[in-house]
Formats: structure tokens, C-alpha cells, sequence
């Protein structure tokens, strides 16, 4: 049966002395992986953890997350990945969602373990790097640490197979409340193959991995390195970009892998476009439409020989559902490609009929990557799996070679007056002005249109444009509708962990 550590297992059989973790100065073959992983195995089998419990992590990118994700699983548990971004409240929202009955953390997150763990009756343990016997923590609960899981036996063999729920990733819903993935060691490993089917990776490749693990895409970035024998190069400081940069020369990486925001940030205060980048062969981005603008200015800028993959994919997939090949980029920018193997992408109109040429309709995808469901949520899940696929949410066309175009998020969409207005278009052209970085577009509430159209924007340089320009160069280019009537300059956009723009923060700041 196909299972997410066997990936690990089949990979340390075959390459066990070659890296498959690099972190700063500390480097992890698969040997040692597959043994760490193991002790945590025998760990929470010692704490009383059985097949189909949830375990939750909270932690920041590291050989110790990697070793905790893949120990768990092992042990037949389902991985609850919290994102270490978020505050006390909503660890604590998610843990009692979940029901998990451990956690594992370590760093900032495990100094606020108190205000976490509160109030989470399913929680019987929770291993932090260094333990404190200040803290005051619920009866039910045991305090344990680095030396708990270090000193555990041997790992019990347990049955998993590929239609056990293997990880629970949140993700916003409609409501902006967090709604839990639930996707199976099977949409795993599907998708990983699927991955591997279109881009060509292998034992020589190393990755720079910025995004992460508790995101689909960087889920998916470590997966596909384990199962190829490949490495994954963790770097967490994106904040100071140029850092990035190092590591990719230092590493000799062949890979980098982004949402829209990291390649905007990377070609305005950094030298990315201007370095020759030997070694350094793929780029992928996904995580969002990243404008034809950026793309073209990263395609020509950068040698030939280094292909750019455009992506497009939902958690509820696993991660990914289309991909662009890099040889028709050139003639179909701002397109999201054609579905990946093994994946039926389809637009189709509300009855269910599949849309003509150039007629918008709703993507539908359906494969065995395709999610199980919401946790604790039949409703949300009925509003989006159907006997046809996944109702992804996003507004699209197909041209006549069969390439898909989104238009927008159906929720994105702006209703002003009585236009529906794409928030993507508006962005998209005022990403094409000199100056400018970042760009998100939103509609906030007005008495006499309904919702109002209004922009922020990061730029950057001595040429950056002033409200007047980006009003003239809007009106030049789009309808007198689709105008904003307001400009915010800001110097960074909210974003989550992944690397998003909190539109809903944005939303908030004008109410």
C-alpha cells in the first residue's frame, strides 16, 4: 500500500548515506532522518498514541519537524500541521478541532505552551525542546521533552495503509474561519507521483525551500525531494531576502520554489535577475496568479536554460492541479496551463456542462489527489466536492488549445454597482508600471455601489510612481469602472506564513 513514509523508507534503502536535509551548518542523510523519525515513532507508540489519533506540530521548518511529520505517520497517526504564524488563540481553536491528543513544538511557539494548551481536553502531551517546571499546565496534560522521545525504544510496526487520513492542513474558508483538510496517505502520494510525471526531478536536485511545511506547497517540496532521493534546502529567513540569494549559490541548489509575492520581492530588492545562477536550473510558482508582467520580467531575464513552471493548485488537491510547460510560456502568459497527470481539469458552467472557448465558468478538477473532506464540516464539504470533482472557486476560460485562464476567485470577484469586476485584472495592470511591486486589490463596503473599488500598493525605487500616475495608467488600460477610486501606498503587505495577502486584514482597515 502506497503510504507517505514509505517514500522515506524506499529512498533510505536505496541512497542512505546521500543529504536529504540541509539546514544552516547541519546536514541530515536519509539514514539519519529515517532513524530520528523512528525514535519519535517508538515515542508516541510509549505515550499511548494509536493508529488514527492526531498529533499536531508546531514548528517552524527543520530536520526536527521533518523527523517529527514522518514519525508520526509511521505510528499510524494523522499529522495536524499548525501554522507558527498564527497567535495562542487560534493553536488552542485548531488543537480542540482536532482532537489531537499530542503536540510537539519547540522555539517561540513552545515559550507560549501554557496559553496554548488551555482548555484542550483531548491533549495528553506535549514535547517541547526545554521543559519548564514554572508552568501551570492542565492535569490531563504531561510536560515532556527533547529526552522523551531520544530515549524511546523500538518503533512498533503498525498497519497503514493508503486510505488512512495521513494529514490535516487548515486553510480559511468562506468565513474566514480556519477549515481542516483532511487529506489521505493515498491523495499524498498520488500527487507526488503526479508532481514527478511533469517535472523532471532526481537524486542530483536540491531545492531551496522558503515555504512552509504545514503549506501545501511546501508539503508538496519535500515530498517529491524524499521520493526522488533529492535534497531539500530549508531556509527560513525571507525576511532578510538577500540571505536567500546566498543560499542558493552557497547550496548549489537547482531549485526554487515560490508563491507570486517571494519572485516580486526577490526581483525588487535583491540581485536574483542579475546573477548567473550556475547551478540553478527550474523555477516554480504557484500560490496565487502571479502577473504576466513579472513573469515575462523574470523569463527574459534570467538564461534560457532555466525553466520557469507556472502552477496552480488548492490544499484540497494535496497541492497541485495544473502546470504551464515552460516552452509555450512565451505564448500563453497568465495562463494556468493544462491539468497534470492524472488530474481531469475541466470549466464548466453551473449546470454542470462543460464551457466552449473563451466562456467563463467554474474550474472543476477530479483525480485521486482530490482531499477526503473538511474535518468536523460535512456543510463546507458539500458546498465544494460533488460526483463531478472539486468546486474550486475559481473563475476561468480555456482557450482554443485547451490552456485555462483564471479570472479570479468567484469570492474575489467585485460588485460594483452593476459590474462584476475581477480584483486579479485590476492587479495585474497596475503590475505592469515601473516602480511597483506588490499590488492587492479589494472591494470594501460603499452605501451607493455596494462595494468600492480600492488598491494597495508596495513599490519600490526612485521611480515609483504617485496616485496620479497609477490612476492614468489604469484608466488607459481598463474600463472606467474597473478604475480604484483609492491608492494606498504602504511599505509591506499583511501576509500568512506562506507568503498570501490577508485581504480580510486589508478589508478590515477601511470598515
Amino acid at each position: 500500500m502506497a503510504t507517505v513514509h514509505g517514500l522515506l523508507a524506499e529512498t533510505t534503502l536505496k541512497r542512505p548515506e546521500a543529504i536529504a536535509l540541509t539546514h544552516g551548518d547541519v546536514h541530515v542523510t536519509f539514514a539519519e532522518l529515517s532513524c530520528k523519525a523512528d525514535r519519535v515513532t517508538a515515542f508516541l507508540a510509549d505515550s499511548g498514541v494509536r493508529h488514527g489519533d492526531r498529533v499536531a506540530l508546531l514548528m517552524e521548518n527543520s530536520p526536527d519537524y521533518v523527523a517529527a511529520f514522518f514519525g508520526a505517520l509511521r505510528a499510524g497517526a494523522c499529522v495536524v500541521a499548525l501554522n507558527h504564524a498564527n497567535r495562542a488563540k487560534t493553536h488552542r481553536e485548531l488543537l480542540r478541532d482536532s482532537g489531537a491528543v499530542g503536540l510537539l513544538t519547540r522555539g517561540r511557539e513552545a515559550r507560549q505552551l501554557p496559553d496554548i494548551i488551555r482548555d484542550c481536553p483531548d491533549l495528553r502531551f506535549a514535547v517541547t525542546d526545554k521543559r519548564n517546571p514554572k508552568w501551570e499546565l492542565p492535569a490531563t496534560c504531561t510536560q515532556l521533552g527533547p529526552d522523551d522521545i531520544s530515549t524511546a525504544g523500538e518503533p512498533p510496526a503498525v498497519d497503514v495503509n493508503a486510505d488512512d487520513l495521513a494529514v490535516i492542513l487548515y486553510t480559511s474558508g468562506s468565513t474566514g474561519t480556519p477549515r481542516g483538510v483532511t487529506l489521505s496517505h493515498g491523495n499524498l502520494t498520488a500527487n507526488t507521483e503526479q508532481i514527478l510525471g511533469y517535472l523532471p526531478l532526481d537524486e542530483t536536485d536540491s531545492i531551496c525551500c522558503v515555504l512552509p511545511f504545514h503549506y501545501s506547497f511546501g508539503n508538496s517540496l519535500l515530498l517529491t525531494h524524499v521520493k526522488c532521493g533529492g535534497r531539500v534546502v530549508i531556509d527560513n529567513r525571507f525576511a532578510f531576502p538577500q540571505k536567500i540569494i546566498e543560499t542558493l549559490i552557497d547550496e548549489r541548489c537547482t531549485g526554487f520554489s515560490g508563491v507570486p509575492s517571494h519572485y516580486a520581492i526577490l526581483a525588487a530588492r535583491t540581485d536574483f535577475l542579475e546573477r548567473p545562477h550556475e547551478h540553478l536550473r527550474y523555477l516554480t510558482q504557484a500560490g496565487g496568479a502571479m502577473s504576466p508582467a513579472l513573469t515575462r520580467r523574470i523569463r527574459e531575464a534570467l538564461p534560457e536554460r532555466i525553466k520557469l513552471y507556472v502552477m496552480y493548485g488548492q490544499t484540497e488537491a494535496s497541492a497541485r492541479l495544473s502546470w504551464l510547460p515552460p516552452d509555450r510560456l512565451a505564448e500563453k502568459y497568465g495562463s494556468i496551463g493544462t491539468g497534470i497527470p492524472g488530474v481531469d481539469l475541466t470549466v464548466r458552467r453551473p449546470d454542470g456542462t462543460e464551457c466552449e472557448v473563451d466562456e467563463q465558468g467554474e474550474i472543476i478538477a477530479a483525480g485521486p489527489n482530490i482531499m477526503q473532506g473538511y474535518w468536523n464540516d460535512s456543510d463546507e464539504t458539500a458546498e465544494v466536492l460533488f460526483p463531478d470533482g472539486l468546486h474550486t472557486g475559481d473563475l476561468a476560460y480555456r482557450d482554443a488549445d485547451g490552456f485555462i485562464f483564471i479570472v479570479d476567485r468567484v469570492k474575489n470577484m467585485i460588485k460594483a454597482g452593476a459590474n462584476r469586476v475581477s480584483a486579479k485584472e485590476i492587479e495585474e495592470t497596475i503590475l505592469e508600471l515601473d516602480g511597483v511591486v506588490e499590488a492587492c486589490v479589494i472591494g470594501v463596503p460603499d452605501e451607493l455601489l455596494g462595494e468600492a473599488i480600492e488598491a494597495w500598493l508596495v513599490c519600490d525605487g526612485d521611480d515609483s510612481p504617485d496616485e496620479q500616475a497609477v490612476l492614468r495608467h489604469c484608466l488607459a488600460g481598463l474600463a472606467q469602472f474597473k478604475v480604484p477610486r483609492t491608492i494606498h501606498f504602504v511599505d509591506a503587505l499583511p501576509k500568512n506564513s506562506s507568503g498570501k495577502v490577508l485581504k480580510a486584514e486589508l478589508r478590515a482597515s477601511v470598515d
